[in-house]
């Protein structure tokens, strides 16, 4: 069996509170295809910096259900080591959602790449503050492209 890319995303809340709002879109992408979630940990740091985690098998039946589908398919491979070593990231007072997250959709792409000969030398993300200055440029060009064709059209 051939696994997509494995990625592991750490998404922080302040005030330990985990409103939800990101499930639907998970279950979505899961949905479609694109993505299938592995694990999920839920870290939650007080205000002196001690942490506690959640996993799916801590969860209430009632909260288990809103993770649908998804808590089928957790693994539940992430370790108290996985915990330690984000936990730094995670300001005290607040909570994170510890995601490993394997890319569905770039299975086929893999196994190309594989039987092609070809061997994967360097990998990674781009930096979210990075990303971010690039959809802001982005979305300026996008705005001038507007201006110039409004103006063309008039």
């Amino acid at each position: 069996m051939t696994l997509g890319p494995l990625e592991y995303v750490l998404v922080g809340f302040e005030g330990n509170r985990f409103t939800g709002q990101i499930l639907p879109e998970l279950l979505a992408a899961r949905d479609k295809g694109i993505i299938r979630v592995i694990d999920l940990l839920l870290i939650l740091k007080d205000e002196h910096g001690n942490t506690a985690v959640m996993e799916s098998s801590d969860l209430s039946s009632e909260e288990a259900e809103r993770l649908g589908p998804i808590a089928n398919d957790l693994l539940e491979v992430l370790e108290q080591d996985d915990v330690e070593a984000v936990a730094n990231y995670i300001p005290n007072n607040s909570s994170a959602a510890l995601l490993l997250i394997e890319q569905t959709w770039a299975i086929g792409l893999k196994e190309a790449i594989m039987n092609a000969g070809g061997i994967p030398l360097a990998g990674g993300l781009v930096a979210p503050a990075v990303v971010q200055t690039l959809e802001a440029e982005l979305e300026e060009e996008a705005a001038k492209k507007n201006q110039a064709e409004v103006k063309a059209a008039e």
